[in-house]
C-alpha cells in the first residue's frame, strides 16, 4: 500500500493517527503502539499525533522522542514541500474536536497553502457496524474467563462523558450491541459516564458511574465488570486513573461490591481493522 497512488492526488499522502492529545506518558505510548501496529498492517508509515497538549510532555520520559501535535507537524511537512495528508481520528465517536475544532484550524491552513489537500476519515463508530461492541465483549469475557465471579456479573459500560449528544448516542448504540452480544452471559448491561457538565442540557450523560455502582436497584449484582469504553490508558482509564478511583470509592461506600475493570480498546485487533478500513476509505475517496 505504501507506493499506491490515490485518485485525484498527485502523490501518496502522509498519514496521521490523531487522538485528542494527552499529558500522560501511557496514553502517548498507547497511540504510538497503535500507529506502529497499523503501519505494519498496511505497509505504510503512520504518524502518531495529538490534536493538542502532547508536545508539552518532556521527551526524556518518552524514550527521548518528543510527542507530536497535528498542526505543527502539518506546518513542518508543508514547509518541506508535502501537500497531501490523511488524518485518521483515534476517537470512538464524533468528538467536537474532530468535527468542529479541526475543520476550523484546517481552513486557516488552506488560506496559507491553497494547494494543501487533507482528507479526514470518520471516527471509529459507524452505524450498523458492531465491531466496537465485539471488541468490548471480548474484553468483558477475558475478565470473566479468570473465574473470579460467583454469579453472572453486571456490566457497567463507562465512557468519559461528553457535551456532544452525537458522541453519547454512539456510546448508547454500542451499549445496545454489547447487550445483544453478551445476553445471558451477564446479569445486565448498563451504560454510564465517568463525569459530566453540571448544566441540565447534559443530563443525557446520566447515570454517572459512581451513582450506578452504589445503586443496588440499578446494579443489583454485587460483582460488576466495568467495561471501559476508552481507547487508551491514561488519566482516566489507566490503572491509577479516575475510573479505578471511582470504583474503589464505590466499593467503600457499598459493602460487598466488587468491581473488575477491562483493558482499554485501542490495541484490540478489531480496532486496528476499523482503522485500516478508514484508511482504505480515504484512499478510495475522490
Amino acid at each position: 500500500m505504501k507506493s499506491e497512488k490515490v485518485r485525484g492526488w498527485k502523490e501518496p499522502p502522509e498519514v496521521f493517527l490523531c487522538d485528542n492529545g494527552s499529558l500522560e506518558v501511557t496514553a502517548i505510548h498507547a497511540l504510538r503502539g497503535a500507529a506502529s501496529a497499523l503501519g505494519r498492517k498496511v505497509d505504510r508509515t503512520i504518524r502518531p499525533v495529538g490534536l493538542l497538549h502532547s508536545d508539552r510532555v518532556d521527551p526524556a520520559v518518552l524514550d527521548g522522542e518528543p510527542a507530536a501535535v497535528l498542526l505543527p507537524e502539518l506546518r513542518q511537512l508543508l514547509a518541506r514541500g508535502e501537500r497531501a495528508f490523511f488524518v485518521l481520528p483515534f476517537f470512538l465517536g464524533p468528538s467536537r474536536g474532530v468535527t468542529e475544532w479541526l475543520p476550523g484550524q484546517l481552513n486557516e491552513l488552506f488560506e496559507e497553502w491553497p494547494d494543501l489537500r487533507v482528507q479526514v476519515a470518520s471516527c471509529l463508530f459507524k452505524e450498523g457496524d458492531d465491531r466496537l461492541a465485539e471488541a468490548l465483549a471480548d474484553r468483558v469475557r477475558a475478565v470473566m474467563a479468570k473465574g473470579e465471579f460467583q454469579h453472572p456479573p453486571c456490566v457497567a459500560m463507562v465512557d468519559h462523558g461528553t457535551p456532544s449528544r452525537e458522541v453519547n448516542e454512539a456510546r448508547e448504540r454500542v451499549g445496545n450491541q454489547l447487550r445483544e452480544l453478551l445476553q445471558d452471559e451477564v446479569s445486565s448491561v448498563a451504560t454510564c459516564s465517568m463525569e459530566r457538565r453540571s448544566q441540565s442540557e447534559y443530563d443525557f450523560n446520566e447515570p454517572l458511574l459512581e451513582n450506578l455502582l452504589r445503586d443496588q436497584g440499578a446494579c443489583p449484582a454485587e460483582e460488576v465488570v466495568v467495561a471501559q469504553f476508552f481507547l487508551s490508558p491514561g488519566r482516566h482509564a489507566g490503572p491509577g486513573g479516575d475510573v479505578a478511583r471511582i470504583c474503589r470509592e464505590s466499593e467503600q461506600a457499598r459493602p460487598g461490591l466488587r468491581t473488575v475493570l477491562t483493558e482499554p480498546l485501542g490495541d484490540h485487533p478489531l480496532v486496528l481493522e476499523i482503522l485500516k478500513e478508514r484508511l482504505r476509505e480515504c484512499l478510495d475517496a475522490d
